[in-house]
């Protein structure tokens, strides 16, 4: 009788340690979400684009154009300006822009790719630099991370590189 009350006991605790370790991350990730976001952890700008600076409204769709990204010490990326076109669905065809990126009043690049159907389509276009602190690029695509030209959802991520040479005599 007694090895029987302790083998139940046993195979009683065994289930309950089950239950405990399945319920334990369900409870915990409520404090492990808690700590990383006072933690102050955030996705570093490189990754997405940086500070939106503004919005110019066209007739069906917006641009979203960002801040200057300027790398930080070890960080391999090339300065740039992210621009965003949305929502796909309301560009024409073919995108042709003329584009303020510095918030002078004067447009800074002129874009043009055209726009595909088929979302994994890979984008190609052009971007022609209209002042000396953005770069042109005759076919701009998804080949470097601050070059690139690609569709995640219902947008497209234009990425210009500043021109090295400009940044230099601006300071």
């Amino acid at each position: 009788m007694r090895k029987r009350i302790v083998a139940s006991l046993a195979y009683a605790g065994a289930a309950l340690t089950l239950v405990i370790a399945f319920c334990v991350p369900f409870f915990l990730m409520g404090a492990f979400t808690n700590v990383i976001a006072r933690a102050g952890l955030h996705v570093d700008a490189a990754y997405t684009g940086g500070v939106l600076a503004r919005t110019i409204e066209r007739d069906a769709y917006q641009i979203l154009v960002y801040q200057p990204f300027q790398p930080r010490a070890l960080q391999r990326v090339e300065p740039f300006v992210q621009v965003v076109f949305q929502p796909v669905s309301a560009l024409p065809p073919r995108v042709n822009e003329q584009i303020d990126l510095d918030g002078d009043g004067q447009p800074d690049v002129s874009v043009s790719f055209a726009v595909p159907a088929d979302p994994r389509t890979h984008l190609h276009g052009r971007v022609v630099a209209l002042n000396a602190g953005f770069q042109s690029l005759a076919d701009v695509s998804g080949d470097s991370f601050s070059r690139l030209l690609v569709r995640t959802g219902d947008q497209i991520i234009l990425r210009v590189p500043l021109n090295p040479v400009s940044r230099v005599h601006a300071h």
